[in-house]
């Protein structure tokens, strides 16, 4: 009897439900029959009464992106960190540090260990003398004395130091003054000691950067790459509408980060493929490609383009 009403609860209910199949009629009838929260209503999904979305709103154009060459770039710079990280761990052991386990779990996990265990609620001599109340001193004499009531401390009030004046400076004659060598002072000759060959050698000289501020149109490129940042077209054609037929010089750099030989080249040939994406830009608003002149620079941020060199 139980089967045959159960059957015909699900025949009626397939009758009124035509839109569900003969699982969710099951899973319904179950769940009334058994009640409570199983039985409730389940909320409807996150966008069920919005509409369709329609095909014909896909972005068709391709994304901006970076040029296959500053990708390619990119790439040549990951291997090299990754072939440095391999050489490195394998002369100096691994970078990984090797953790010891906490004293407890060592202490457990020890065989030989003759430590005796502590009873519950102790802690060790040194952490139950931190944590036990302050004794007081022992009384001399077994008679109470009476003690006056301490008169109460009054605060001392803070205040800032009363200013006098600007001190006034000494003056200091020009003799004082520590005078500055026009020559290097003389290698130190000790007896018995022989002065290095290149004592004498003058110091190798370092590159001279060229570190001033470029003028021009500053360009904002994303980090290390040669893919120009949003909202940026308005300064182009602006500077395109003065002089339509140039002369430009495009000044771009790559941001290097140290003075190292490798560093300073990969600096130098993103800053070139960000002054090609330049002249690129100012080539599509109708300016003779003769009339651009690119550089390209390790130190610095980004791209200026100047109608002077």
């Amino acid at each position: 009897m139980q089967l045959l009403f159960a059957a015909g609860g699900l025949l009626l209910n397939g009758c009124s439900n035509n839109h569900k199949d003969f699982v969710d009629n099951s899973l319904d009838w179950t769940q009334k029959m058994r009640g409570g929260i199983i039985a409730t209503q389940r909320p409807p999904p996150p966008g069920a009464n919005e509409p369709y979305p329609n095909v014909g709103l896909v972005p068709t154009t391709v994304p901006p992106m970076p040029s296959p060459e500053a990708r390619a770039l990119l790439t040549e710079q990951l291997i090299r960190d990754k072939n440095l990280t391999h050489r490195t761990e394998a002369a100096n052991g691994t970078l990984t540090p090797d953790i010891p386990p906490p004293p407890s779990a060592r202490l457990t996990s020890s065989k030989n260990s003759t430590a005796p265990a502590l009873a519950e609620g102790q802690n060790g001599a040194v952490m139950d003398a931190a944590t036990a109340p302050p004794q007081t001193e022992a009384k001399k004499t077994s008679a109470p004395q009476s003690k006056a009531p301490a008169a109460p401390q009054q605060e001392a009030e803070l205040a800032m130091p009363e200013v006098t004046g600007k001190a006034q400076a000494l003056p200091v004659a020009d003799s004082d003054l520590p005078q500055i060598a026009e020559a290097p002072p003389a290698v130190p000759s000790v007896a018995g000691i022989n002065v290095p060959s290149d004592a004498l050698i003058p110091d190798e000289k370092t590159p001279d950067y060229d570190l001033a501020d470029p003028t021009g149109t500053a360009l904002h490129f994303m980090p290390g790459s040669d893919q120009l940042s949003a909202g940026q077209d308005s300064a182009l054609i602006k500077l395109v509408g003065k002089t339509p037929q140039g002369p430009f010089y495009v000044r771009a750099s790559g941001s290097s980060i140290s003075l190292s030989a490798s560093d300073q080249a990969d600096a130098v040939q993103l800053g070139l493929l960000r002054a090609q994406r330049v002249a690129s830009q100012l080539i599509a608003l109708h300016v003779p490609a003769n009339a651009i002149h690119i550089r390209a620079e390790s130190f610095g941020s980004g791209a200026h383009v100047s109608t002077t060199p």
